[in-house]
């Protein structure tokens, strides 16, 4: 056997070993480490996937059925098991759902008001030192303003959207299982030079997958400011969340690596390649499995808020959970009074 060849199995052995892993470290402690989880992924890679079908079967065993869905209402309509049900098989099949209502204007303005106003981490280099400062949409220095996570959750309005109903239920619909909230994120995207940065896409400008909440989630992406084509809408590759697709094989095999435009396109067709641009208030559900990224603006800005939901708590839960605020609205504890597994990471203040 070649040198290479026998490094190659050692390689993957030690991968396989680590994924293993993953699953007594959730058992004993609630998550996996990040060394663990590294492993999941380098694994994901090599097997197109299929290690990911193979944790997410096991976990399956381990995570609790999810509760009926029963009819209620939402900022976006009224939804009934029926018509929830439809939205997840549309996921199913293209990876993406865009809901036909909207959040409403007046929301949204105040959602955006508020984060004018709050401190922002500036750009997303691991290696540099963070800066915080409120972000100016007359001189933006940097592609990405990220508003810190506890501060996201501060604002009454976004509250509202959190306490909605629509996502918990949608999740766990698609997911076939209970489902909690990982995380809320709330960002600003910025036009600087109309481009992605290639060197360090730490802007998620250029196609990508995600993996941070293994085995299975779901994310929900709401406009918060008016997103056209000029101003980065969300682009997906429609169908390319599904698992051990031949075509994919060569490409995921080089790990997790930024993809160009062309090559996707020519692995998936470019009528596959789907711009969703939308009004304030736009609301998408994205299996973020699939490839996909933020279109680099090329004039104006843009205000993004995103819930993403689990299935279980894999990793990062159990050691960072971030207390419900003092502030919370009757709206948004009532919710979790509903859906108390929902959130399992936000407990009540002491």
């Amino acid at each position: 056997m070649q040198t290479s060849e026998l490094r190659r199995i050692l390689s993957l052995a030690k991968a396989a070993l680590g994924a293993s892993r993953s699953v007594g470290q959730y058992l004993v402690r609630g998550e996996a480490d990040a060394t663990s989880w590294r492993a999941c992924l380098d694994l994901h890679c090599r097997t197109n996937g299929r290690s990911t079908e193979i944790l997410n079967s096991v976990m399956q065993k381990l995570r609790p059925e999810p509760a009926p869905i029963r009819p209620f209402d939402s900022l976006l309509g009224n939804f009934h098991p029926e018509r929830v049900g439809a939205i997840a098989d549309q996921i199913r099949r293209d990876g993406y759902y865009v809901f036909e209502t909207r959040v409403p204007d007046a929301i949204c303005d105040e959602i955006a008001t508020a984060a004018r106003s709050i401190k922002a981490r500036v750009g997303r280099d691991p290696d540099g030192q963070p800066r915080m400062a409120a972000f100016d949409p007359e001189n933006p220095v940097e592609r990405v303003y990220d508003i810190l996570e506890t501060d996201s959750w501060q604002i009454p309005a976004y509250q509202r959207i959190i306490a909605d109903p629509v996502f918990v239920n949608v999740s766990q619909a698609y997911l076939g299982a209970a489902s909690a909230l990982k995380q809320v994120n709330l960002w600003w995207s910025s036009a600087i030079g109309g481009a992605p940065d290639k060197d360090h896409d730490h802007a998620a400008q250029m196609f990508h997958f995600d993996y941070d909440p293994a085995p299975r989630w779901l994310k929900f992406f709401v406009y918060v400011t008016d997103v056209t084509e000029e101003n980065g809408p969300h682009t997906y590759v429609r169908g390319s969340h599904r698992l051990r697709q031949e075509k994919l094989r060569e490409i995921m095999a080089r790990g997790y690596v930024r993809i160009s435009d062309p090559e996707i396109a020519g692995v998936f067709g470019r009528d596959n390649v789907v711009e969703l641009a939308g009004p304030k208030g736009t609301v998408l559900a994205v299996d973020t499995m699939g490839f996909h990224k933020g279109k680099p603006p090329i004039s104006g800005y843009r205000l993004l808020a995103q819930l993403e939901y689990a299935s279980p708590l894999f990793v990062q839960s159990a050691s960072n959970p971030l207390p419900m605020p003092s502030n919370a609205s009757p709206e948004l504890l009532a919710t979790r009074n509903a859906y108390p597994w929902a959130f399992k990471r936000f407990p009540l203040p002491a």
